[in-house]
């Protein structure tokens, strides 16, 4: 009788642990998609990181760029830019998918274990459901995977250190803080986690020497910060950044800008939907007899905040959302039988496996109007272009837009220098309020500019949906003076009519349709 029990023990054990695996497998699918952002910033964060590899030292000036070269710059995340640079030499482009596929699966499994003794698994699985999808929004290969395995050790730490009284995970938060600070930008994020639970346990503790503790870790934390190249501007780069950055990109736009500009995402439905479920798990906690979160609330409400304020930040809300929420609603206790165990596994691990499928074969990004496929692929970008420029030595000054800078970078540098790339705080607000959108949207401006700079040639990416930039090709492409020699389904050049182009233009030039 004894031994039969047993089996059954395992059995039931087994049928809970079958959901997870089927978890993991579902976010594992959706990390995996093609480098889409290959125009971007991943060539250039690799270009850095050999610079930095090479030189031993992290440039402070706008090197790349010839507008602004000397214009200040604070890498916040030159760490993880050599670590791209060494990571491409060893595995290439699709082994830095796979990599960020990896890290991501760690950042999640921080989080499960985290939770898994605060919350039954039917709760769980979800809630983690409606946290990766809303992650969907970030999944990129950038230096912000780090910041999410970071943000996860924290959670995971203060989780185990208020709920379990394991405190010997929050001495290891220093050290992250150090990596964390020289890896991305969303370092501070750290500080003010620890800082929210140091209040927590200033109003909950009655064991001061935790009390002071926590406090001694938090003010460790905070001195890590300064264990950058750029000693306190660094530290305080988070609180600095926006200050001059001079360019609107989509992914710091909030979701009431997003939807009334017209643009339908998926995730800001899910992040919305995700608001209410946060809401009603304190509701659910607080009814069930919680009294010491305080952590939960004060982090919850700025992580909504932050995520409403910039879409970028449904990264980390999402790794908060699923730690939180499942711990609130893990206030409920409720047996299950062994047979329902069994049932609500089954249906569980069916309806995940389905969803992989449906990720598999591409028919959920399809669903959601994504661009994103189940795939390794790596996206050739504005290679043709390069190549063009590079087969018929075409020399600068070049005026490109912002979208392409960063690859141009990775190709061309150090033989041609950008007039501009995607890192809005290396050119500062004065750069695109006088200079770049200018040329584009005044013909004046343009011809006077385009002289004073010496521009050669015109490269940018057609699919750019600024009005600057459609107002600039629309113009140009008219212009007999600039005639069009490249196109293709990424980009155009233009080159300016000079007895040194005539040749070139000669054998190349493409009449606008």
């Amino acid at each position: 009788m004894i031994n039969w029990l047993n089996k059954l023990k395992i059995l039931v054990n087994t049928w809970k642990i079958i959901p997870v695996i089927f978890l993991f497998i579902l976010i594992g699918s959706l990390m995996i998609h093609g480098l889409y952002s290959i125009n971007q910033d991943i060539g250039r964060h690799i270009k850095t990181g050999e610079i930095i590899w090479q030189t031993k030292s992290v440039p402070n000036i706008n090197l790349f760029s010839f507008t602004v070269p000397d214009h200040s710059f604070i890498n916040h995340h030159w760490l993880a830019e050599v670590i791209f640079y060494l990571l491409n030499l060893a595995v290439g482009l699709k082994g830095l998918i796979i990599f960020k596929v990896i890290i991501n699966l760690l950042s999640f499994l921080l989080i499960y274990l985290a939770v898994r003794k605060r919350a039954s698994i039917w709760t769980i699985v979800p809630i983690f459901v409606l946290s990766i999808l809303i992650f969907t929004e970030r999944t990129d290969v950038r230096p912000e995977i780090f910041s999410y395995l970071c943000l996860a050790y924290y959670l995971f730490a203060i989780s185990k250190s208020k709920y379990e009284n394991s405190h010997h995970w929050l001495y290891v938060l220093p050290f992250i803080q150090i990596f964390w600070t020289n890896t991305h930008i969303y370092f501070a994020l750290g500080i003010g986690l620890l800082l929210a639970y140091l209040i927590d346990r200033y109003l909950h503790e009655t064991d001061h020497t935790l009390v002071h503790r926590t406090a001694y870790i938090f003010v460790a934390a905070c001195l890590a910060t300064l264990i950058n190249p750029n000693f306190i501007d660094g530290a305080l780069a988070p609180f600095k950044i926006l200050t001059d950055y001079g360019y609107s990109i989509i992914e710091n736009q909030n979701i009431f800008f997003l939807t009334d500009y017209g643009i339908s995402k998926f995730t800001i439905s899910l992040f919305e939907l995700s608001v209410i479920v946060f809401i009603l798990s304190y509701v659910v906690a607080i009814r069930r007899g919680a009294k010491k979160i305080t952590f939960e609330i004060l982090t919850g409400l700025v992580f909504i905040i932050l995520a409403g304020k910039m879409i970028r930040n449904f990264g980390p809300y999402a790794f908060v959302f699923a730690s939180i929420v499942s711990t609130n609603f893990g206030y409920i206790k409720k047996d299950v039988s062994k047979k329902m165990v069994i049932i609500l596994s089954a249906i569980t691990t069916i309806s995940l496996g389905y969803l992989s499928y449906l990720i598999y074969n591409n028919s959920f990004y399809n669903f959601i109007g994504s661009y994103k496929h189940f795939e390794l692929a790596i996206p050739s970008g504005a290679e043709g272009a390069i190549n063009f420029i590079k087969e018929n030595k075409i020399k600068g000054p070049v005026f490109n837009n912002f979208d392409i800078g960063s690859y141009m970078i990775w190709k061309m540098y150090p033989d041609e220098k950008v007039f501009v790339d995607g890192r809005p705080e290396a050119y500062g607000q004065e750069f695109f309020d006088k200079i770049y959108k200018p040329m584009q949207e005044d013909p004046k401006v343009w011809a006077n500019l385009s002289k004073q700079y010496n521009i050669n040639y015109v490269l940018f990416t057609h699919t750019d949906i600024t009005p600057w930039s459609r107002i600039f090709l629309n113009r140009i492409s008219q212009d007999k003076n600039w005639p069009m020699i490249y196109l293709d389904g990424n980009s155009v050049i233009f080159i300016k009519d000079t007895i040194a182009n005539k040749a070139l233009i000669s054998k190349s030039r493409i009449t606008p349709k």
